[in-house]
């Protein structure tokens, strides 16, 4: 897996002894690390990327509804700083994809603050949403706040207890960094996954066996975008600028030919990148074709939507939703720990 990447493995040891002595610093209380107010639960991974964060943020959020949650994000590739409160005007530039995935699925109902300094973020929610729950979406390795329930994300395929400290490996710090786990959902699982595979993470893992869960993905309609409705297609153009976008190449070619343009994660759209999209559907003259992207990527093509209207090439969204093994126990878990945050009022 990474038999090439080996070779880096002394500088992995270098970087993960600098994130380890500053992740010592904060647990002995060197470094300031301020407990949140209130519920909190800390949504986030140790391996770089890809692991589903973003849905399972979206899935909570929709679960508690009652309990009046915001979305605190730091709004990663975004073109601001500071902290910015979404609104009807929010761009992606502007506060980030993620967070615009957040808006554009719950407007005002859910409110999503951005705030690389998670601090401010989190003191401007005490202060103007003093019930709410917060959910601090990728806020693992950002110590200087400390949330009520940590809730930590790994995939099936790429298992932190078989990954190695970046360059070498995809982790932004080392294997003992689970400890700090609360809970942990095993992410993209495979169909039927059996009780075998499920007790192999279990032994791997630093947590109960009742903490341990596991999801996969669940595909759902495609959804027009810019007002395209769909029509049986002769060929699907997958555009992704996500870490890990396989899983839906292979869903998708499941049912259609498939060709894949794929852009690094976060990619931020340019006239260039839509003219090669365009140029791309032009050599399948004789075919229907049909775009097709993520919702984390959808929030980005509006900056172009005039121009792709105007292409008159249809866009569809692929939908996704996630489903939890165990979900009533994941549930009664995270809403008997904001029960009891809310009775002590920390």
């Amino acid at each position: 897996m990474y038999s090439w990447r080996i070779v880096l493995l002394p500088f992995s040891w270098l970087y993960g002894f600098i994130v380890g002595f500053r992740n010592w610093f904060y647990s002995a209380g060197i470094f300031k690390s301020t407990k949140i107010p209130g519920a909190s639960i800390c949504i986030g991974n140790i391996t770089v990327g890809g692991t589903g964060k973003s849905p399972l943020t979206a899935y909570l959020a929709e679960l508690f509804r009652p309990n009046n949650p915001v979305i605190l994000s730091r709004g990663y590739g975004r073109k601001t700083q500071g902290l910015h409160i979404a609104n009807n005007t929010s761009t992606a530039a502007e506060i980030g994809d993620e967070p615009m995935m957040y808006w554009t699925t719950f407007q005002q109902e859910i409110p999503v603050v951005v705030s690389e300094k998670r601090q401010i973020g989190v003191d401007w929610i005490r202060a103007n949403k003093p019930d709410s729950l917060i959910l601090l979406d990728d806020a693992y390795q950002h110590r200087a706040v400390q949330a009520g329930l940590n809730l930590l994300l790994m995939t099936y395929q790429r298992p932190v207890f078989k990954d190695f400290v970046f360059p070498a490996g995809n982790l932004r710090e080392t294997r003992a960094g689970m400890k700090r786990a609360d809970v942990v959902v095993i992410t993209k699982c495979p169909k039927n996954l059996d009780e075998a595979g499920k007790a192999h993470f279990a032994r791997k893992i630093p947590v109960p066996k009742t903490h341990l869960f596991f999801s996969e993905i669940i595909y759902g309609e495609l959804k027009g975008l810019f007002g395209a409705v769909w029509e049986p297609a002769d060929r699907v153009i997958l555009v992704t600028g996500i870490a890990q976008p396989e899983p839906l190449y292979r869903f998708l070619a499941e049912k259609h030919p498939v060709e894949a343009i794929q852009f690094p994660d976060h990619h931020r759209f340019t006239a260039s990148d839509i003219q090669q999209i365009l140029q791309k559907v032009a050599t399948f003259a004789n075919q229907r074709c049909v775009v097709v992207t993520t919702e984390k990527d959808a929030v980005r093509f509006a900056e172009w939507k005039d121009e792709i209207i105007q292409s008159g090439i249809p866009f569809f969204v692929q939908c996704i939703s996630l489903q939890i093994d165990r979900e009533n126990d994941f549930k009664d878990l995270l809403k008997n720990y904001v029960v009891r945050a809310n009775e002590r009022g920390s």
